[in-house]
């Protein structure tokens, strides 16, 4: 009995020698650890290497950006920079200096022009600018935050006030509103000021629903004559973070209306066919990651079918540039026109502020437990057959698609 004992004690003191106690409890951290940090951190850091070996530039061809280009905008600077951010909080110097340098390459930019510029954009390099500096705090100094913290207040207003396209009201609206509750935890701003902010972006946002998207949850675009999967989840992310930081069940309601649909044109491998509709550009990580993230927010476990789409090189396809970030193009005869999925570090931030959301599985599933075969409503009549989709356009909503599109 003795001589059995010995030999456990033999066998742990031989672990503990090769594994130090805080090697095995890290070891069992990132083995038991199932959140969305663990997931997005891939991505990031991924991409991140892309731009160490290409510089920090993107390329949209569709949007006319034919060659890569420098930022020049403060979304552009603070989007691609934002993929730093994982290497930073563990101490990489270059990602540090990158991310600072992109910090005050925003706020030159923005204080070098008037506050009544287009909301969208301005509000996504805000948030993101916020979220870095809250993550890597040793960034800048007190008295560089209260600067950047002051240009901000300035800018609040007007920048909620600005005019906005279709979508992007919605997702102006998600991002002030998540800036003016920072600033208020801050005390930045009073009550009465936060009250009247926000006013402003329920206003924003409710003109813009009123304008995109049905009472049963379908977005549209050019005056509710056009139909976009992309957009359509876009708004109702947007739509479901708005509701929680407000608490308001209505805005999350329609936005988890408007995730049901979009799982009725998914295949049961978690694909949605990027061609159906009239922009039919492609769908890269970041909509997955929305879709995902939406699932899990409404409680349906299918939502890891969307998360394992995404995952691995689905999206980093590049043959050329390996660690890229893309996703390409799905009209005929233009596979090889990548894109830069830059945004995917925005709707992570976002994500990253739910609570709900943190705790997610990374134990993929590869197909629907629970597809949804068939829906009738007054703009779609869809049969899913998991492998094949048809889709009955009543009005005229999806382009150039017809009546009972075959979608594979």
């Amino acid at each position: 009995m003795l001589k059995k004992h010995q030999k456990y004690i033999t066998f742990f003191i031989l672990i503990s020698l090769l594994f130090p106690a805080n090697s095995l409890f890290a070891l069992n951290k990132s083995n038991d650890e199932k959140n969305l940090d663990n997931y997005l951190e891939y991505f990031y850091n991924r991409y991140s290497l892309h731009f160490d070996d290409f510089g920090l530039k993107y390329r949209s061809p569709t949007y006319g950006i034919v060659d890569f280009k420098n930022p020049k905008t403060a979304r552009e600077w603070m989007a691609l920079a934002s993929y730093y951010k994982y290497r930073a909080i563990n101490n990489d110097k270059k990602a540090s200096r990158i991310l600072r340098r992109s910090i005050f390459q925003v706020y030159y930019e923005l204080s070098n022009r008037p506050a009544y510029t287009q909301s969208f954009n301005d509000s996504e390099a805000l948030f993101l600018m916020i979220r870095i500096i809250e993550n890597v705090p040793n960034i800048i100094s007190k008295k560089e935050r209260n600067k950047i913290l002051n240009l901000i207040n300035n800018y609040l207003e007007q920048g909620i006030k600005a005019n906005d396209t279709e979508n992007r009201a919605i997702i102006a609206s998600a991002h002030w509103q998540c800036i003016v509750n920072y600033l208020y935890n801050k005390n930045k701003i009073d009550l009465d000021e936060k009250n009247y902010l926000n006013n402003l972006i329920r206003n924003k946002i409710d003109k813009a629903i009123v304008n995109t998207i049905s009472n049963n949850g379908w977005y549209f675009e050019n005056k509710m004559q056009s139909f976009t999967p992309h957009y359509h989840t876009v708004s109702a992310y947007m739509l479901m973070i708005y509701g929680d930081i407000t608490n308001q069940k209505d805005y999350t309601d329609l936005a988890e209306k408007m995730y049901y649909n979009i799982k009725k044109i998914t295949f049961n491998n978690g694909m949605v066919e990027a061609k159906l509709g009239h922009r039919p550009i492609g769908l890269g990580a970041q909509f997955y990651l929305m879709q995902a993230l939406l699932g899990k927010y409404f409680n349906d476990d299918d939502y890891r079918v969307y998360l394992f789409y995404a995952s691995g090189s689905r999206f980093f396809s590049d043959r050329q540039h390996l660690n890229r970030l893309e996703f390409h193009s799905t009209i005929e005869f233009s596979e090889a026109n990548y894109h830069d999925d830059y945004a995917f570090s925005d709707a992570a931030e976002l994500g990253l502020l739910m609570d709900k959301l943190k705790d997610i599985s990374l134990n993929y599933r590869y197909y629907f437990d629970h597809p949804i075969k068939n829906s009738n409503d007054k703009y779609f009549k869809i049969k899913n057959l998991g492998n094949k989709i048809f889709v009955n356009n009543k009005i005229n909503l999806l382009g150039s698609f017809g009546n009972w599109s075959h979608l594979y």
